[in-house]
């Protein structure tokens, strides 16, 4: 079993393994079974918004993901999302690529499960200096807080978002409010959330919001990971965050009606 960070690091870049297990066990959300795993702990990423950071995956640990899509799964790690497939929503995620791949390296035994391959312990010093990206994949509100507290004490900073916030407001720490209306902003700020909203082209910014650095509509002026502000009420930002409906699936976003 692996004891030490240094002796994790050579093993990832020797590619004894893909990345590392962080959890698996049942979704907070719904008690179905789920694993989060994280990769390119050692290797940048290779998303040219997000820049280098740790990405993690919070998928179903039973079914393939793209099958969750289909029967409607995928709850278990997405919760009440309006984004998913399920909901006819404008989730920009490629699924049938980049999870499924990483589904794949998990069942072939390509990633290092706590406990058996190495000692859970030596997750903060693994990600010691890190940007870590809480959701590559799903929502990091359906593993235990604790997991993440833990993984993530000595990182230099935390990229998240939620969808669960009203039902777990511990997160508020780690993650932004996902919010899709003006309703949604006026909420989860009363209740001590920093949000990040979706809006639509011709939506306005609200009160307190700016538009994201990293967006086109921003001038991509810079990436997540040199941004830092989406990280919940323990990043040094202070400002919400909002960012138009992107990607092949952008055209299905329908947000709810703004508040005045």
């Amino acid at each position: 079993m692996i004891k030490s960070a240094s002796d994790m690091s050579k093993a990832l870049r020797r590619k004894a393994f893909t990345g590392v297990v962080l959890y698996e066990g049942p979704s907070m959300i719904d008690g179905a079974p789920i694993v989060v795993i994280a990769n390119r702990i050692t290797a940048a990423s290779t998303n040219a918004k997000t820049g280098a950071m740790v990405q993690t995956f919070i998928i179903r640990s039973d079914v393939t993901p793209l099958d969750a899509l289909k029967s409607g799964a995928d709850a278990s790690v997405c919760g009440d999302c309006q984004h998913r497939p399920a909901n006819k929503g404008s989730c920009y995620v490629n699924v049938g690529r980049s999870v499924m791949a990483v589904y794949g390296a998990y069942v072939r035994g390509r990633y290092a499960r706590p406990g058996v391959d190495f000692d859970a312990a030596i997750l903060p010093d693994l990600f010691d200096g890190a940007t870590v990206r809480l959701g590559a994949y799903g929502d990091p509100a359906a593993a235990p807080f604790a997991i993440w507290q833990h993984a993530t004490s000595r990182a230099a900073a935390r990229n998240g978002y939620s969808h669960q916030w009203r039902a777990f407001p511990e997160f508020k720490a780690l993650c932004m409010a996902s919010c899709d209306s003006g309703a949604d902003y006026l909420e989860a700020r009363a209740a001590g959330w920093r949000t990040f909203r979706v809006r639509a082209a011709d939506a306005p910014l609200l009160a307190k919001e700016i538009m994201c650095p990293a967006s086109k509509e921003a001038g991509v002026k810079t990436n997540c990971a040199s941004c830092k502000a989406c990280g919940g009420t323990s990043a040094k930002a202070r400002a919400n965050i909002a960012i138009m409906a992107h990607g092949a699936t952008a055209r299905r976003f329908a947000p709810a009606a703004l508040a005045a």
